[in-house]
């Protein structure tokens, strides 16, 4: 691993990308939105029947439902998250030498999640059905702070990633916290002090780990100097992270109602926090059986 991030430092990010880019890549990529596609041109009637409602659920719609839009608009926004999230995962992995670890985490979402969400959804008892990939695609941005953290340990040496993926993930908790309450603060003082209790929290675990990576200055200044004759590879890190933060914002809106109803916070919330569960365990077993 050591041998391969020496021999690829000196390469261009676009140099390296040619050289590790399949053309099975693009299409796994594309498999998932052009599915949406296909099921959005089916009859409404039968979309219908696919959803997965609350008073009724069944296993199979339970898989159906996230496939499953009846309105244009919500079909645009989820395959553009989509298109976002992914080809940085994908990019991010190739740059980190992960490309195994991007097909096992998109591969994990895509199929287990959809029913694993739906059936969470029972939780909270309504009568209401859920629909829509967006919970998948909350369940990709999961895998974000772990790819984002082992990308920035094998090009730059910020680290270590067992600490530094879980800091960028309670720190983002912070951050939907405190986006997602905003409309119930005002009538709620208690989810107002939960929500100072979390970003307190949150503060505390950045600031230390602020303290312990004070000791890796010098060497991180050294792998940013180094790497400055590649170009790309800061640019894709700062672009990695404005997108992640981006699409946090969408996701968890100040205010989730829309024309169409209301945004299902809960499901974005437990998509995201189950993909980065999933992608972290993933990792830690693999790591255990040295693979």
């Amino acid at each position: 691993m050591g041998t391969d991030t020496e021999h690829t430092s000196q390469k261009s990010l676009y140099r390296l990308f040619s050289e590790r880019t399949r053309l099975a890549d693009f299409g796994f990529i594309l498999a998932f939105p052009a599915v949406l596609i296909l099921v959005y041109r089916l009859p409404h009637a039968v979309r219908e029947s696919l959803v997965f409602d609350y008073t009724d659920p069944t296993v199979a719609t339970a898989f159906t439902s996230s496939f499953v839009h009846l309105e244009l608009g919500h079909l645009l926004t989820n395959v553009f998250l989509y298109f976002v999230v992914v080809p940085t995962l994908y990019l991010l992995g190739v740059a980190g030498g992960n490309r195994r670890r991007f097909y096992i985490f998109v591969s994990t979402v895509l199929v287990a999640f959809p029913p694993v969400l739906s059936y969470l959804n029972l939780a909270i008892i309504r009568s209401s059905v859920t629909l829509g990939a967006s919970g998948v695609v909350m369940g990709l941005v999961g895998c974000l702070p772990l790819t984002l953290a082992d990308y920035l340990e094998s090009r730059f040496g910020i680290g270590p990633v067992r600490t530094f993926a879980p800091m960028l993930f309670l720190t983002s908790l912070g951050l939907v916290s405190v986006l997602s309450v905003q409309s119930v603060v005002p009538e709620n003082s208690t989810v107002l002090f939960m929500t100072a209790g979390l970003v307190l929290a949150v503060f505390l675990a950045v600031l230390l780990y602020a303290i312990s990576a004070y000791e890796q200055a010098d060497d991180i200044l050294s792998k940013l100097r180094s790497s400055a004759d590649a170009t790309g590879y800061f640019e894709l890190s700062v672009a990695a992270v404005f997108l992640f933060v981006t699409v946090l914002f969408v996701a968890f809106p100040v205010d989730p109602t829309t024309e169409s109803g209301v945004v299902n916070l809960y499901e974005h919330f437990v998509g995201y926090s189950l993909g980065f569960i999933a992608s972290f365990t993933t990792v830690e077993v693999l790591n255990q059986f040295g693979r």
